[in-house]
């Protein structure tokens, strides 16, 4: 047997390992197919039926339709999130035939020029996408057709899934491909060996679209990567596997699943960078390389080489990652330390003077430039004052900013040139490597009489970093002790230049900035910032028990309409979530009791492909919904989407178990019994769920529900009535039934003698 296996190809050798081998593969037959297809009709009802008819800007409407008008413009974008899902949007729009001159946060409601409904048309088709996927992955899990099509039910009928995959927004797209991932997860576990490669490619892939359109992806990629090391280990120690076959399969998971989803992110900031050709949003947090490729960018317009008397603003090599923090110095009468700060005290501009002419404006004078090995004074061009070292020990000092009574023979440095990256573009002075240019130079300054380097401390990377100078020989020399001008403004030379082309530009390194930039705006959505926790947040523990709806407009003044007010809620279907809750709590308990009744049997402990199966969809649910016990920033309920998508799953295939117990236990015609109950149990949970999906459609579709009106009516009455009083003093006694008239669809308040 052992030498029959071995003949086969390497990556066909052995069928694709599973957490349960028992579990069998299933084909998706005809059936199969006609009822996917059905679903998706239906789904296309209920997610894209009268997408227009809410004319607000609802929730996030404003920010990513302003980013996809941004780059229909060729914007810069500042975001928290990666480019994918802002890209589609962008198609979106410019399918609406939108040319990006709305700006989204211009107005409450979309102008009549704007479709907004096409816009989101495009994006809810991700939405219709979801209910089809659900079946099918029911389906390979060995669910029944009535279970999957009840999974699919619970999915197609949940408010709150239905509401936030038909707005313009990137929750449509993050649900879409999760519900890929666990597609794709399932088919590379159950497959065939011949079709195991396709189903890792096709997880690799619908993993790289996912962490493209937001981060919270991350969590599926866990999932992902809890089975693949499952699978890894098993195939080492699998007594029947050769060491180099799974080194093969170890190597190709790694490819499959890491390397296939990270060429895709960085393919989509590659397209992302593309697109921005113009000032736009948060350019100023980017590298200055790709600051100086944007026009009327103010490193694109400045002088391409460094003269004397220019003002200039300086920075440290080992602080490039940190935006404004530059060498300054503050203003005062007294003797200052130096040092690179982030706050910026307007002491940040520099001037490179002759020694003997340091006191003087260059203002008139004729254009000279800084050569490598010239030596110079550093005045600041707020204090006047000029940079010195005071060291009595030769080869280190003490850097301070002194007034100009200060020994000359204390402020000489020296420019020693180190590198000089100039592409091969401009005029002569401005590829000439022997002259200090902005942003591509990096020169030293060694101080004359003590022969230190100006270099910042090893505390590098804090907010504020002093400055002092070191030995020249030392490794702080050598790492700390690299400077570049990174603006150079020269009235004499003026600001019509143009940079673009002058600097090379590393896509990595932008790419990395970004990276560090998402980042750190993601960690200041804190929740402790008053100005981003109100009524609309909520905390995890809240979520599965729905006991905080989120209000997705705001309720003020300007959304009332007469006596109406439109409010649109994101609110689940409460039967679904409370029942899911339930089966994802539940669900450990009977892994316990299963793993007990074995105990006591005296079997060996195994996972029955039952609970393998379960196991699955209860993993997902807790990867997405437990790490957010230890996130720090502000959160709120479609937070939980990803993981309600698991739990709906999961609540169908306890359905589908139990009424496979059920019928085990009162006939020996299991299976008959089995259909029997399961077609009861499908009617009476899609009876349910309609029921309650129908009672909360007014949420999404921007219906008038009946206590919406009368509280919009008494708060109309009551404005009405402040407002009169405000201006004529005339107080109404009688505000009744009796003295409301509607007239021509207005309300009006009668009876004021």
């Amino acid at each position: 047997m052992m030498n029959s296996v071995s003949k086969l190809p390497a990556f066909r050798a052995y069928a694709p390992v599973r957490l349960v081998r028992s579990i069998k593969r299933r084909t998706v037959d005809r059936t199969d197919v006609i009822i996917s297809l059905l679903l998706t009709i239906a789904a296309a009802v209920v997610r894209l039926w009268q997408l227009g008819r809410v004319r607000q800007i609802i929730w996030d409407e404003r920010w990513f339709g302003k980013f996809g008008a941004m780059y229909l413009n060729s914007s810069f974008i500042y975001d928290t999130h990666p480019p994918l899902g802002k890209l589609v949007v962008a198609l979106a729009e410019h399918w609406a035939g939108h040319n990006g001159t709305f700006g989204f946060n211009e107005t409450k409601e979309y102008p009549d020029w704007v479709n907004y409904a096409q816009m989101r048309t495009l994006l809810g088709v991700f939405g219709v996408v979801m209910i089809p996927l659900a079946y099918l992955t029911c389906r390979r899990l060995r669910m029944t057709r009535e279970a999957s099509l009840l999974a699919a039910t619970f999915v197609m009928l949940d408010n709150a899934l239905c509401l936030m995959t038909r707005l313009i927004t990137l929750d449509s797209m993050l649900l879409a491909f999760t519900a890929l991932a666990l597609y794709c997860l399932i088919g590379m576990r159950t497959c065939s060996p011949e079709s195991h490669c396709t189903w890792l490619l096709a997880t690799g892939i619908s993993l790289g679209l996912l962490i493209s359109v937001k981060w919270a992806g991350l969590l599926t990629v866990a999932l992902v990567g809890v089975y693949a090391a499952y699978d890894t280990i098993d195939d080492f120690t699998d007594s029947r596997m050769r060491c180099q076959t799974a080194l093969k399969r170890l190597l190709l998971r790694a490819t499959m699943l890491i390397a296939v989803p990270l060429s895709i992110y960085v393919c989509i900031f590659r397209i992302h960078y593309a697109y921005q050709t113009e000032r736009g949003y948060g350019e100023h947090e980017m590298p200055v390389e790709w600051q100086a490729q944007l026009p009327k960018n103010r490193y694109n317009c400045q002088p391409g080489s460094i003269a004397y008397g220019a003002s200039l603003k300086i920075k440290n090599e080992q602080l490039l990652s940190q935006t404004n923090v530059v060498l300054q110095s503050t203003r005062s009468t007294h003797n200052q330390t130096v040092s690179c700060e982030r706050v910026i005290t307007g002491a940040d501009w520099w001037s490179l003077c002759h020694p003997s002419r340091f006191e003087i404006l260059y203002t008139n004078d004729a254009v000279e430039y800084v050569n490598d090995g010239d030596v110079l004074v550093v005045r600041n061009d707020i204090s006047h004052k000029i940079l010195a070292a005071d060291g009595l020990v030769p080869g280190s000092a003490h850097v301070a900013v002194f007034g100009n009574n200060t020994a000359i023979d204390d402020a000489l440095w020296k420019v020693e040139i180190v590198a000089n990256d100039i592409p091969a573009v401009g005029t002569a002075d401005d590829q000439d490597t022997r002259l200090v240019h902005p942003i591509s130079t990096r020169f030293r300054l060694r101080h004359m009489r003590t022969q230190c380097v100006l270099a910042i401390a090893p505390n590098a990377g804090s907010n504020s970093t002093q400055v002092t100078c070191v030995p020249p020989n030392t490794k702080l020399a050598k790492t700390n002790g690299l400077w570049r001008v990174e603006l150079n403004v020269d009235l004499r030379l003026g600001f019509d230049n143009n940079m673009a082309g002058k600097v090379r530009t590393s896509f990595f390194r932008t790419f990395f900035a970004q990276q560090r930039l998402m980042a750190k705006i993601n960690s200041g959505l804190i929740e402790a910032d008053p100005e981003r926790h109100d009524d609309s947040t909520s905390s995890p523990w809240e979520w599965p028990l729905l006991l905080n709806p989120m209000r997705m407009t705001k309720w003020d003044s300007d959304f009332v309409k007469g006596f109406h007010l439109v409010v649109v809620y994101e609110i689940g279907n409460p039967l679904l979530w409370w029942l899911s809750a339930v089966c994802c709590i539940a669900f450990p308990m009977r892994m316990v009791l299963h793993f007990a009744k074995q105990k006591r049997q005296h079997v060996p402990l195994s996972i029955s492909p039952n609970i393998a199966r379960g196991g699955m969809l209860w993993l997902g649910w807790v990867l997405h919904y437990v790490p957010f016990y230890f996130m720090g920033r502000v959160l709120y309920l479609h937070h939980y989407l990803p993981a309600l998508y698991f739990a709906l799953l999961l609540a169908a295939h306890e359905l589908d178990t139990l009424t496979a117990y059920l019928g085990a236990a009162l006939s020996n015609n299991c299976l008959t019994k089995h259909e029997e109950y399961v077609r009861e149990v499908f009617v009476i949970a899609n009876a349910g769920v309609g029921q309650e999906a129908f009672f909360a459609s007014a949420t999404i579709f921007g219906d008038m529900i009946p206590f919406v009106d009368i509280v919009a009516g008494y708060v109309h009455t009551l404005l009405a009535a402040n407002n009169a009083y405000g201006d004529t003093h005339v107080l109404h006694r009688d505000i009744s039934v009796n003295n409301l008239m509607v007239r021509g669809g207005q309300r009006l308040i009668i009876d004021w003698g």
